[in-house]
């Protein structure tokens, strides 16, 4: 389970210099004071979450809680009675692991014997021990300690979205329910708009008694969010929009408080917490705020497959890609639709299907809407994949997996549908998405002109003078170059019967290269030579020369992108 990052995480000795526990004493590990806390309990549970700060009364640590000392950052002892704290005083040394010269006094069962075992374990463990007055209310201290730990955590409340956040991606909403809600000791509950709980802890959905109230409420927070934004410039409002989802007013329903969260100009779902009558409100919103903000992160993900959302999210993405105008607030729908502003880069494909592509439309294709981001664009389907760089994968993964998934949502009927697939080049940002859907589709359209109706997967990086020849696919010059260079060798094939042409296309796929093409021919190198001589002698070139040898190639190119079209 993921945890709070050292950056925001409070020590346990900034803890030590508030007021709650300036009175602790430090039995033991004083070199490990700086060990982060992710949060303070009082009791272990079965597993309690990495670097948990354990407040207990003295008289009330057992077998469990010492066993997982190796998960805690820190264990305080509340003192249950007045002379404990002066036993421990006296007796312990530097090392807490000798001196302990006078009995434990009192009505704690912590014998002298267990201390210093107690001690010993949390040296073993690297575990700071503390001790705390209790002050004849040792529940007060823990809640103290809990609240102290907060104020710490408040204090980096710019960074304390970013965590929950963290925790939402990689855990989703039952970890992160489960993480604010051992942070606040409160019980949570994220649920729908429908009031379907997709995540809870210790709490149940909205009664169906207080449902109505709660929409109607909800609403009324919603309008008054929105008059708030229209209220703002037009330069100011994109800006502070998403300042603006941290204000939206909470519901109180007796116990209940219920922040609302907005999304696409409505209520998407509820983040509730259970609270108390002399809670603070204010403090809970503190956390409640940016709990429901990283929650919003979830619901855009969920949300995006309903149908009028997605076709909304598919509309506005066609048009960034055909390079149309998108006005800055459309951007920003668009990155937290799709979590464009969470990755690093983007891929871009261009895809066809067989012989889908009728009418500017893809018609009759079944396309894996749920696991990728795609649109019609063009009469092709642009698929848009979010890069990574802490989990790179190549051009080639990426389309593979679509290929692949194409392949099984229409391999019905005992078709066996072709997929031709362009790849642009890797983007780092959203404005150049245009650019990179244009080299996919460029990528696609060399592809078939050389491949035809056949399958095939073309990265506009990696096509090389290809790219070139297709800006001057339709000059004249270009028939006339293929004329001069390899047509007098197809007239005599024709006309002797012979494989004038073959053996130069494999002579320069071979790189040139006598007995590598030998080989691949199947016959002897006397009989290549022969051949490459009368080569040589019909094309009147010198078929040794570099020049000569590139300008081959380049007319085999474009005879494949000409018969290749043809085949289409």
């Amino acid at each position: 389970m993921s945890q709070l990052s050292t950056s925001v995480q409070p020590t346990i000795k900034q803890l030590l210099a508030t007021d709650a526990l300036s009175e602790a004493q430090i039995l033991c590990g004083q070199g490990n004071l700086d060990r982060p806390v992710s949060q303070v309990i009082s009791a272990t549970g079965h597993a309690p979450r990495q670097g948990s700060l354990l407040v207990i009364q003295s008289d009330a640590i057992s077998t469990p809680e010492v066993a997982l000392l190796s998960r805690l950052s820190g264990l305080i002892l509340v003192k249950t009675s007045p002379d404990f704290g002066m036993a421990i005083t006296a007796g312990a040394s530097n090392d807490g692991l000798s001196g302990m010269s006078s009995p434990i006094v009192g009505a704690s069962p912590l014998s002298e014997a267990s201390l210093k075992r107690l001690i010993k374990h949390c040296n073993d463990a690297g575990v700071p021990l503390l001790l705390v007055p209790s002050y004849g209310e040792p529940g007060q201290v823990i809640e103290d300690v809990r609240y102290v730990f907060l104020r710490e955590l408040k204090l980096a409340s710019a960074r304390l979205y970013s965590v929950m956040l963290s925790i939402a991606l990689e855990e989703g909403l039952d970890g992160l329910v489960e993480a604010v809600s051992g942070w606040l000791n409160r019980p949570l509950v994220v649920e729908t708009a429908d009031f379907k709980v997709l995540a809870s802890r210790n709490m149940g959905a909205t009664p169906a008694s207080q449902q109505r109230l709660l929409s109607e409420e909800s609403l009324k927070s919603l309008r008054e969010y929105k008059k708030n934004l229209q209220a703002l410039t037009p330069k100011v409002g994109p800006q502070l929009d998403g300042q603006a989802d941290l204000h939206i007013s909470p519901v109180r329903l007796g116990r209940r408080l219920v922040f609302p969260i907005p999304l696409s100009e409505l209520i998407a779902g509820y983040v509730s917490v259970m609270i108390r009558p002399q809670d603070d409100v204010s403090q809970f919103s503190e956390y409640m705020q940016p709990l429901a903000l990283a929650c919003k992160v979830d619901f855009s993900h969920r949300l995006k497959d309903s149908p009028s959302f997605a076709v909304t999210q598919r509309s506005l993405l066609k048009d960034l890609l055909s390079g149309r105008s998108v006005s800055a607030s459309d951007q920003e729908r668009l990155e937290r639709s799709f979590g464009f502003d969470l990755c690093d880069g983007f891929y871009v494909f261009a895809v066809d299907v067989g012989g889908a592509s009728q009418g500017g439309e893809n018609t009759g294709v079944n396309y894996p809407d749920e696991e990728f981001i795609s649109c019609d664009a063009e009469g092709m389907r642009a698929f848009v994949v979010p890069y990574l760089a802490k989990a790179p994968e190549t051009w080639r993964k990426y389309a593979d997996d679509i290929v692949a998934r194409i392949k099984e949502l229409n391999k019905g009927g005992g078709k066996n549908p072709a997929v031709r697939l362009g790849a642009g080049r890797l983007v780092e940002t959203m404005l150049e998405l245009p650019d990179a859907y244009g080299e996919a589709r460029q990528a696609l359209v060399i592809g078939s002109m050389i491949h035809g109706e056949g399958e095939f997967a073309l990265a506009y990086g990696e096509l090389g003078v290809k790219r070139l020849l297709y800006l001057v696919f339709d000059h004249p010059e270009l028939e006339r170059f293929l004329d001069e260079t390899l047509s007098p060798l197809a007239a005599y094939d024709d006309e002797w019967e012979s494989e004038l042409v073959d053996t130069l296309r494999v002579y320069l796929q071979q790189g040139a290269n006598l007995n590598s093409t030998a080989r691949a021919l199947f016959i002897h190198r006397h009989t290549l030579r022969y051949r490459l001589e009368q080569i040589a002698d019909i094309l009147k070139v010198d078929i040794d020369s570099q020049e000569v040898l590139l300008n081959l190639q380049i007319a085999f190119l474009i005879k494949d992108m000409k018969e290749g079209g043809k085949k289409k």
